[in-house]
């Protein structure tokens, strides 16, 4: 009795209804009967009665309350334009009506959004009106999970993730239980820069419904843009228990444990995945390159031939082909393989494209082919303008000695950005090599002035002030610098380096053991002071110790296999000089400086055409601090009988 009084009171009294004509109480109560039949009705299963009962009901009371219990019953029975028009009627004698708001905003939201479709394009005028609803409803229906949860996900969609926090951390702090808005709020704190504390959330969201699903992998998503691998790795593998299908969750996993440096692993996960889809591309590319990371290049070859015997057409073999080609300095290797597949277009994506054509230009690079690398970088610049392969090409010609086509070059790409530091630096380097120094101080100066707090405008000035040979000029900026970039391990390998250039070898290894006080792990530093001990005799012990710190960071770096080979020879132990030397010269064979090295080990061992074929390689090589006149007469007296 008392639910009934209730629900005439409700129909009786109606805020904001004062501008409608007060029906006559004998109409009021006939409209009460027949919203108690429609009830009635609906519950029988008469959908049509319910409805034809209601709307009698709203022509004899069209007070907000039928109106709106109106538009909720068309709304359930799909009649959507009924359920709005109702909805906005009921708006129109109360402005302040919840359920109306409530029922309009829903009737705004596409549908897409309550499905979760993240793909489908937004309607952002209907989500911003779907919420100006929501928002009013939410004022006055007092406490309604619904409510913010649909509110929170309108809101990441037109991106106010802080108006999304705000509505989802009141339920989620009211309500534990409920694991959508917690799904949401995670979200909602990655996107306003509180990744952790998502992680945090979504910690707890799972502590509460372990097997969610969708909030595991949110999980291992978010802890991989935070490069949080290793957790990373453990979040898709439950993912993958409750969803043992998805074969991406297991790739996304090995990707994660290659990231957590433990490719062992990363191996097994995709051996399995391939023991059960033997034609996964994917999973044998990514085994490939774990293979690789292994150091198993047999493997990682064979991986990759398997590739290409599955899916021919595809680049992915190819590409991983030529990697494994080029850690073994096969250059030659990966020029065969690669061609074909850059003057095809065979690959679609425009940076892995360009990626591509870039390690086939190194490749020929490194065979000391430089007119082919730049002619294939023009190409390819021609074909598609790129900031990329502009400093790529731009790099290739300084290295390749094309000094007045750099400057060329190079004057243009600043002319069209001229606040490319890296554009900068390299049309510097080409001044310096066509011996015009003062064109290089100018640039780096007008860079510094521009970024007078960044330590890698300085310093790359000062270098550049050393390479013109203005030592005193140099060396006052460098002492300029120090109070500003001191502590930065950076700044101490450059003052050594610049140190060493001028002669000034005791306080270029001062400088050298203050960086390493820094990063006691900066392979370059270890690998220049190393061989400084080599170059200075010693002691040796400490210099050999030195280099193989350094290769333990960059096993495949062609200057440091080059010092570890240089300190045997100076040792005396022959096989091991060769061993170093051999790779280091493999691997870069544009470098004049490792290849004389390389002709000197093996004339000591009696290997005479090995040594000339070894210093030709240095003559033709980048001539970087080698004396080409003793060279040549090292050949020549190789020669004599």
């Amino acid at each position: 009795m008392l639910a009934i009084t209730l629900l005439a009171l409700t129909l009786a009294v109606q805020p904001g209804s004062a501008s409608a004509p007060a029906p006559r109480p004998s109409a009021r109560a006939e409209a009460y009967q027949a919203f108690l039949e429609a009830r009635r009705l609906e519950v029988a299963g008469d959908a049509a009665g319910a409805i034809a009962a209601l709307e009698k009901a709203a022509t004899l009371d069209a007070s907000p309350g039928i109106l709106t219990e109106l538009a909720q019953l068309y709304a359930r029975n799909d009649r959507v334009d009924d359920a709005r028009r109702a909805a906005e009627r009921a708006v129109a004698l109360d402005a302040d009506n919840a359920d109306a708001h409530w029922m309009l905003g829903m009737l705004a939201v596409p549908a897409s959004v309550m499905q979760g479709d993240t793909a489908a394009p937004r309607d952002r005028g209907a989500i911003t009106t779907a919420i100006g609803h929501l928002e009013k409803a939410a004022a006055g229906r007092g406490y309604d999970l619904n409510v913010p949860v649909v509110l929170g996900r309108l809101y990441l969609q037109v991106d106010r993730p802080a108006d999304a926090a705000r509505v989802l951390r009141a339920t989620w702090e009211r309500e534990n239980g409920a694991i959508e808005a917690g799904l949401l709020l995670a979200q909602a704190l990655e996107r306003t820069g509180e990744l952790d504390e998502g992680l945090r959330v979504l910690g707890e969201v799972l502590e509460v419904e372990p097997r969610f699903f969708r909030a595991r992998l949110q999980q291992a998503e978010m802890l991989e843009r935070a490069r949080r691998w290793r957790e990373a790795a453990d979040a898709y593998g439950l993912a993958a228990q409750e969803n043992p299908s998805a074969v991406e969750l297991r790739l996304r996993q090995a990707t994660a444990l290659l990231g957590a440096d433990q490719p062992a692993a990363a191996r097994t996960v995709l051996e399995q995945v391939i023991e059960a889809r033997p034609t996964d591309l994917q999973a044998r590319y990514l085994l490939a390159q774990t293979q690789r990371e292994l150091g198993d290049a047999a493997a990682a070859e064979q991986t990759a031939r398997a590739l290409m015997a599955i899916a021919p057409a595809d680049v992915r073999g190819p590409v991983i082909l030529s990697q494994v080609y080029a850690d073994r300095g096969e250059y030659a290797k990966v020029v065969e393989v690669l061609t074909p597949v850059v003057e095809k277009g065979a690959v679609g994506n425009p940076q892995s494209a360009l990626g591509v054509t870039m390690r086939l230009a190194s490749a020929h690079m490194a065979l000391g082919q430089q007119e082919a690398a730049i002619a294939m970088l023009e190409r390819a610049r021609a074909a598609r303008p790129d900031a990329m392969i502009d400093a790529y090409l731009l790099q290739t010609l300084v290295m390749g000695r094309r000094f007045d086509r750099a400057i060329a070059l190079g004057t243009e790409i600043r002319k069209a950005r001229p606040g490319d530091l890296q554009v900068g630096r390299l049309l510097a380097q080409a001044y310096i090599g066509a011996k015009q120094p003062d064109q290089a101080v100018a640039i780096l100066e007008a860079e510094r002035a521009q970024r007078p707090d960044d330590p890698s405008v300085t310093l790359a000035l000062a270098t550049t002030l050393a390479d013109a040979g203005r030592e005193s000029q140099a060396m006052a900026l460098l002492d300029q610098a120090e109070s500003a970039f001191g502590t930065q391990v950076i700044y101490w390998f450059q003052r050594g380096a610049i140190l060493e250039r001028f002669g000034k070898r005791a306080d270029a290894k001062v400088a050298f053991r203050k960086a390493l006080t820094v990063e006691p792990d900066h392979a370059p530093t270890l690998n220049y002071l190393g061989y400084m001990l080599v170059e200075d005799g010693g002691p040796m012990d400490e210099a050999i110790a030195l280099i193989r710190r350094a290769l333990e960071a960059d096993a495949e770096n062609g200057s440091y296999l080059d010092s570890l080979g240089w300190a045997y020879f100076k040792q005396g132990k022959l096989p091991e000089a060769r061993t170093h030397l051999e790779r280091a010269a493999g691997l870069s064979r544009t470098n004049s400086v490792i290849q004389d090295h390389l002709g000197d080990v093996l004339l000591a061992l009696d290997d005479r055409a090995g040594a000339v074929a070894a210093w030709e390689r240095a003559l033709a090589g980048d001539g970087e601090s080698i004396d080409p006149a003793a060279i040549k007469a090292k050949i020549a007296r190789a020669r004599k009988p």
